[in-house]
């Protein structure tokens, strides 16, 4: 397999390398178009008999949308749930090695936005779900692959708005990158503005004007003595900090409105809401704090019954470890926990996280083949309990 240098040699013998491959040529990030992308999983998911729709989350541009997908919607026995997301972030400003849409594969790995971060994830939950189908009967299998992630999970957060979707879910698996071992939880992620007004004057009087800046760095002031109280066992403690600020348009003007950004994670046991009405009351009445992302914190006790025997089942397949693993990255699972709190979840799937968003993107190719394995083997493993 290490040796494969250019994806007609993965058609036959590994579609789900192919696939991933097709998907990073298209390109998908805030600018491209998803549904393009989608239209490829969709065709391979109806031709094994799931029906799929389309769900336009964003009314501004119809062609960003997330896939829905079930195999047999009147089942109401518990089903096994598959999400991932197709959206990449942008190339950024550096020159690539490799085109960042070449889906080219040399010495074994896979090139390109989004080979890693996720469209090696999705190829394999596609291939996986489409190639296990014919085997379930009457038997739901639930998969989604949103859009929008990466823009603060805008995709799956529209998705939770139709509970009916996600059929009668018992189980999920994130196929986010995490070299393919089994991680039980991620922090969540609270993301605020804090926004200040005031009147613009020429520099050279500003007597004259309401001085926006000094009044947010008052307000920064106040928000940068908080320190999170909470703590987790396993996901660590919560983090706060001051990411962005912005102000004025020019050096020769008082400026009329600035504005900073807070990165807050979270850990099970702190509330969101009470949170964001601390801020409010911390930053005053002289600033507006919104709400720009709010995820939840994900967890799944990892000895709970599903949990523990999947992760035993993956790590037997990958030959990772099976010790008790979070990701440092918030992902889909926290809208999906927003909608369903009590599903256990798992994030699992092909390329090492330190690789997603980097220049010269890249995942193992033999990652993307060995995850399909391991989403195969828990399909197996959830609908013929008889045969372990």
């Amino acid at each position: 397999m290490h040796n494969m240098t250019t994806t007609s040699a993965m058609a036959n013998e590994y579609p789900e390398a192919t696939l991933a491959s097709r998907l990073v040529r298209l390109g998908t990030t805030d600018e491209g178009n998803e549904e393009e992308a989608l239209r490829l999983p969709a065709e391979i998911l109806e031709e094994a008999g799931f029906e799929c729709s389309f769900d336009a989350y964003d009314p501004d541009r119809p062609d960003r949308r997330s896939l829905i997908a079930r195999l047999n919607k009147s089942d109401d026995r518990p089903s096994l749930y598959f999400g991932g997301h197709i959206d990449t972030v942008p190339y950024g400003d550096g020159a690539w090695e490799q085109y960042p849409l070449s889906g080219a594969v040399r010495d074994g790995l896979l090139y390109g936005r989004g080979s890693c971060d996720m469209k090696g994830g999705v190829a394999a939950l596609v291939c996986a779900c489409a190639g296990m189908a014919p085997k379930l009967g009457k038997r739901d299998l639930i998969l989604h692959i949103y859009g929008g992630e990466e823009r603060g999970c805008l995709g799956s957060l529209h998705a939770t708005k139709r509970p009916e979707v996600f059929g009668n879910a018992g189980a999920g698996i994130i196929a986010e990158p995490t070299d393919l071992v089994a991680q039980v939880g991620h922090k969540g992620a609270l993301w605020l503005e804090v926004e200040t007004h005031g009147r613009a004057a020429h520099a050279s009087m500003p007597e004259k004007g309401d001085n926006a800046l000094l009044r947010l760095l008052s307000v920064a002031d106040k928000l940068r003595g908080f320190r999170p109280d909470a703590s987790h066992p396993w996901l660590g403690s919560g983090t706060f900090a001051l990411t962005t600020l912005h102000a004025g348009k020019n050096c020769n003007s008082i400026p009329d409105k600035a504005m900073l950004t807070v990165d807050m994670r979270t850990v099970p046991g702190q509330d969101h809401a009470a949170l964001f009405e601390y801020f409010q009351k911390l930053a005053g009445d002289g600033a507006q704090v919104r709400k720009t992302y709010d995820g939840l914190p994900v967890w799944t006790d990892p000895s709970s019954t599903w949990c523990a025997r999947a992760r035993a089942r993956a790590g037997s397949i990958s030959g990772r470890s099976t010790d008790i693993s979070c990701a440092r990255f918030f992902t889909d699972a926290a809208s999906v926990k927003r909608l369903l709190p009590d599903l256990p979840l798992l994030i699992l799937g092909p390329g090492q996280p330190e690789n997603a968003h980097v220049r010269d993107e890249t995942c193992p190719v033999e990652q993307i083949v060995t995850a399909r394995r391991i989403y195969e083997a828990l399909i197996e493993d959830w609908y013929f309990p008889e045969d372990r």
